[in-house]
C-alpha cells in the first residue's frame, strides 16, 4: 500500500508538470495584407529586447540574420510583385538581412525550411538589395514587421529598438485592372451599370486616367440613371477642370432629384437640393476665374 501511494503521488506530480505551459520568449507573429489584387503575408518569430542592446551586439553587424528568432522569417506573395524593379514570382520566400550601421542588405531566398541561418545557401537567393536604416519615432520592445498600403502598392517596415528599415513592393494591380477595364468594360462585354460606375470611381479616386473614368460612367448612365452616377460624373469632370460640362451635369442631376426621390420628405429633398445649388455656385465661380 505504501509503494502504491508513492507511485500515485509521483504520477500526480508528472501530470501536474505536464500541464504547466510557459510563454514563448519569441512568440510567433504574422501580418497579412491585401495590396490591390495581391495578398502579402509575413510569418516570423518576435524576439524582445529585454534590456539588451540590439543592433551591433545582440544582432551583430555584418552577419547574416534570420530577421527574427527560431525558424527563418517567411514572406508570401500570391501574385507577381516588383521589388527594386525585379519581378518576383508568386510563392513563399525566406527573408534574411545583414544589418550594419550605415546600410542593411535585404535578401529573399528560395529555401523556407531553415531554422535560423544554418544551411543557408547564397545560390538560392532570389534577390539582394541594400537599404539605409533610420531611427524610429518610438521604441519597439519586440521585433515588428508591418505592411503599409500605398494605393495598390506596399511598403514593408521592419522595426526593433530605435532602428527601422523599409522597402517598397509594387503589385501589378494597375496592369491587371487596365486589362479588365479594356477587355470587359470598355469592350461592352459587361453591361452592369454598377460595375461600370465602380470602375469609374476606382480611376477617379486614384486621380489618373480620368478619360477612362469618364467613359465608364457615361456607359453606366447610358444603361441607367441614378443620382450617384450623376454625382460621380460631376466629380470626374471637376477634377479634370471641365467645369462647363460639370455644371451641365449638375443641372441634370437637380432635375433628376426633383422627380426621382419621392421617398424623401420635403425637408430632406430641400436639403439635398440646397447642397446641389451650393455646388453649382462653386463651379460657376471656377469658370469666372
Amino acid at each position: 500500500m505504501k509503494h502504491l501511494l508513492i507511485v500515485t503521488l509521483l504520477l500526480s506530480s508528472v501530470d501536474l508538470t505536464a500541464q504547466i505551459s510557459f510563454p514563448a520568449l519569441s512568440p510567433q507573429g504574422s501580418v497579412s495584407q491585401n495590396v490591390g489584387v495581391t495578398a502579402i503575408t509575413v510569418i516570423y518569430e518576435r524576439p524582445a529586447a529585454r534590456g539588451r542592446n540590439i543592433f551591433g551586439e545582440l544582432v551583430p553587424y555584418g552577419e547574416l540574420w534570420r530577421t527574427g528568432a527560431g525558424n527563418c522569417t517567411k514572406i508570401k506573395f500570391d501574385g507577381n510583385v516588383l521589388i527594386k524593379n525585379k519581378l518576383i514570382q508568386p510563392g513563399t520566400y525566406s527573408l534574411f538581412t545583414i544589418p550594419s550601421e550605415q546600410e542593411w542588405t535585404i535578401i529573399l531566398n528560395g529555401d523556407t525550411t531553415l531554422y535560423g541561418t544554418g544551411g543557408y545557401d547564397e545560390r538560392k537567393d532570389v534577390l539582394r538589395f541594400k537599404v539605409q536604416p533610420k531611427p524610429t519615432s518610438r521604441y519597439y520592445e519586440s521585433l515588428t514587421i508591418d505592411i503599409d498600403v500605398i494605393p495598390d502598392n506596399a511598403e514593408l517596415n521592419i522595426s526593433w529598438g530605435n532602428t527601422g528599415i523599409s522597402f517598397g513592393i509594387e503589385t501589378e494591380t494597375d496592369k491587371k485592372i487596365a486589362k479588365i477595364v479594356n477587355d470587359q468594360l470598355l469592350s461592352g462585354k459587361i453591361k452592369d451599370p454598377q460595375t461600370l460606375a465602380m470602375g469609374a470611381e476606382y480611376y477617379y479616386f486614384l486621380g489618373r486616367d480620368l478619360e477612362t473614368a469618364l467613359a465608364l460612367i457615361n456607359r453606366a448612365m447610358d444603361i441607367k440613371n441614378s443620382s450617384w452616377y450623376y454625382s460621380l460624373k460631376i466629380d470626374i469632370l471637376t477634377k479634370n477642370k471641365r467645369y462647363a460640362e460639370a455644371i451641365e451635369t449638375l443641372r441634370l442631376n437637380i432635375a433628376y432629384l426633383k422627380t426621382n426621390l419621392e421617398n424623401l420628405t420635403k425637408e430632406q429633398l430641400d436639403n439635398v437640393l440646397g447642397e446641389q445649388q451650393m455646388q453649382l455656385k462653386e463651379l460657376e465661380s471656377k469658370i469666372k476665374k
